[in-house]
């Protein structure tokens, strides 16, 4: 079972949609948990390295995209949980 991948995720903000992809951390059940604060930026000082960035982003493509909103408050801030959102003064 993976642990992580790579999936794009969507936001509509002020009128606004934006997608971006990010590194997806998965539960023991297969299930999204969290996503990566920031989106992924394909740069390397390795071109091979960059090659297998990019052919692994690409399979983001082919699965079904998140809601940002699911797993963050805010395209901009750090990562929030979903039971977080419900249940903000839940005891941790």
């Amino acid at each position: 079972m993976k642990d992580t991948d790579y999936r794009v995720v969507h936001w509509h903000e002020n009128g606004k949609d934006t997608f971006a992809i990010h590194q997806v951390y998965y539960d023991d059940r297969g299930q999204p948990q969290r996503i990566s604060d920031d989106c992924v930026k394909l740069q390397s000082d390795d071109v091979t390295q960059l090659k297998d960035q990019h052919f692994h982003i690409a399979a983001a493509f082919l699965q079904e995209i998140l809601s940002g909103h699911l797993y963050k408050s805010k395209l901009t801030t750090s990562s929030v949980r979903v039971m977080d959102t419900f249940f903000p003064n839940m005891i941790k």
